[in-house]
């Protein structure tokens, strides 16, 4: 009898290989266009049902553009600093948000998402750079 498996997901899954490392980019890369959308549609339904924009509004669409170059950039080029600025960003936001009491959980979900990235990234370009150039190396 073969033994099954449990597929982790990369929200908490060993990061032991290359094609692990860039599972968990794709995957953070997903979360942060997710992120983005949800506050970029926040920002026009308040924009397009108030009669005065406030800076709430201009301040979320802002956040979401953040989130979306983020993700992008994270997505195709798998970059450390990019990376690495998501999760500063990550960490001012959930500052805020705790400073308010507002939406904790998904604060914290959003900066768990950037380390993992900066885990990821770190390892890709590290550890697994060897794997990299020798996939890439000509055969003879």
């Amino acid at each position: 009898m073969s033994e099954v498996k449990k597929k982790k997901t990369w929200w908490f899954s060993k990061i032991e290989s290359r094609e692990d490392a860039l599972k968990v980019i794709k995957g953070t890369s997903i979360w942060f266009f997710f992120i983005a959308t949800l506050n970029l549609a926040f920002a026009f339904w308040m924009g397009f049902y108030s009669s005065t924009l406030s800076t709430t509004v201009y301040l979320d669409a802002a956040i979401g553009a953040t989130y979306m170059v983020g993700g992008l950039f994270l997505r195709l080029y798998s970059s450390r600093t990019v990376a690495v600025f998501l999760v500063i960003f990550a960490a001012i936001m959930a500052f805020f948000v705790f400073a308010f009491k507002s939406n904790v959980p998904l604060a914290l979900i959003i900066l768990w998402a950037a380390i993992r990235a900066v885990v990821a990234t770190f390892k890709l370009h590290g550890r697994f750079r060897s794997d990299t150039l020798a996939s890439n190396a000509p055969r003879t």
